[in-house]
């Protein structure tokens, strides 16, 4: 299993999105009514830190406010499971992380434990809409329910304890082993996909990469030549200089591990001999075939909170679309037009989750009626451009029933 740990300030968008994304279950909450909206709960924290923050009342308003904890078991460990089991799995991952003692760590007295356990909090189950991966969303309050702050110094680090500590006591793969085991799978999906390219280009190893359901971010200079890439599994993110055996897959060096992977294909034969019924030998040249013109593309990096981001690229004729499609003229008060914009950007790439959450975090409305939405196989980039720019202009509308 791995865990991560933040503190955050934006807990409001953080709650929504957890526990109203698509394909998301609560599986618990603590100290909250279990049957009001997300917005309802998040006020009811911010009300209890009024009431009870002990910084608050010094003087010192507390920033991040908000804890954020993400569990990720091994498909292989948690196959199968009920919502009861994936309770379990939080109740033991809260108590275990309240005991780590960070204090030597940090030299603060406040970090010898939190108290998660006696503090607001829910837990939601997530299912990644791509690769199917089961994962925990926990949304906690700073503030426990005597008024003490919930220790946020070195959070990562507690959180990596805890999983591993829970690793250990289930017999579970340690978080170190899994994020090795990670990148053996990934280096071998690479080496997988080159072996199977008749020629190496970027394009298509990019559309290969996906059709793996991994993701892929490709840097380019200003002269269009590649300096860097880097894969992206599920929330985690392994540069090329990480995968492969002796930096053979970075950028650099991964179109000679494709010539080592075909020889017979180093040298292509141009021309051909002919010899016509006089005897002599003739060089016939062999037609050259003319490429393909490769569309100009967009590259976007769009995170919906602090640990998703989504990496986008887009041909530019569509890209125009959008800008001028999208719209602020019905949009909710504090929607940018950016974010609008955003929300087409994901719809276009057919990330809906993601998108409804950024039109959710705009003060949309996000799902607005999104049952059936998708590409028709005969749509064209343009006008499916056209339908994600109305579709995100509708997303980002002002939800029924609240007031300005």
């Amino acid at each position: 299993m791995i865990a991560k740990a933040a503190a955050i300030s934006h807990g409001g968008n953080a709650m929504r999105y957890v526990t109203t994304k698509d394909r998301s279950d609560i599986v618990m909450v603590n100290h909250l009514p279990d049957d009001i909206s997300p917005d309802a709960m998040y006020q009811r924290m911010l009300l209890l830190q009024k009431m009870l923050a002990k910084e608050v009342h010094r003087g010192r308003p507390l920033m991040r406010n908000m804890i954020r904890i993400e569990l990720s078991p091994d498909t292989s460990e948690s196959r199968g499971w009920t919502l009861e089991e994936w309770r379990k799995l939080a109740e033991e991952f809260i108590r275990t992380f309240d005991g780590i003692d960070m204090s030597k760590r940090t030299r603060r007295k406040s970090s010898q434990r939190t108290n998660l356990q006696n503090s607001q909090f829910v837990v939601a189950l997530h299912r990644d809409a791509k690769s199917g991966i089961f994962h925990l969303h926990i949304i906690a309050n700073r503030i426990d329910m005597e008024g003490n702050t919930n220790d946020a110094h070195k959070i990562g680090e507690r959180a990596v304890a805890a999983a591993n500590i829970i690793n250990g006591r289930r017999g579970w793969v340690q978080s170190a082993e899994i994020g090795q085991r990670h990148r053996l799978e990934v280096s071998d999906a690479l080496i997988g996909i080159l072996r199977g390219m008749d020629k190496f280009s970027w394009k298509s190893f990019e559309i290969e990469v996906r059709k793996k359901g991994y993701g892929i971010h490709i840097q380019q200079g200003e002269d269009g030549k590649v300096y860097g890439y880097s894969i992206i599994r599920g929330n985690s993110r392994y540069k090329a200089s990480e995968l492969g055996r002796g930096r053979n897959l970075t950028a650099s060096k991964i179109e000679g591990t494709w010539a080592k992977l075909h020889p017979q294909e180093r040298k292509s034969p141009s021309s051909k001999t002919i010899v016509p019924k006089t005897g002599t030998a003739v060089r016939q040249s062999s037609p050259q075939r003319q490429p393909l013109p490769v569309p100009s593309m967009r590259h976007y990096d769009i995170s919906t909170d602090s640990y998703h981001t989504y990496h986008i690229d887009l041909p530019e004729e569509a890209d125009r679309i959008i800008r001028q499609e999208c719209s602020l003229a019905e949009a909710h008060p504090l929607a940018t037009i950016e974010e609008i914009q955003h929300t087409a950007i994901l719809l276009f790439a057919e990330y809906l989750d993601a998108a409804t959450s950024m039109a959710t975090s705009s003060g949309g409305g996000g799902n607005s009626d999104s049952n059936g939405w998708g590409r028709n196989k005969d749509e064209d980039d343009r006008e499916w451009a056209r339908r994600c720019a109305r579709k995100a202009n509708s997303m980002c509308k002002r939800r029924k029933g609240l007031k300005r």
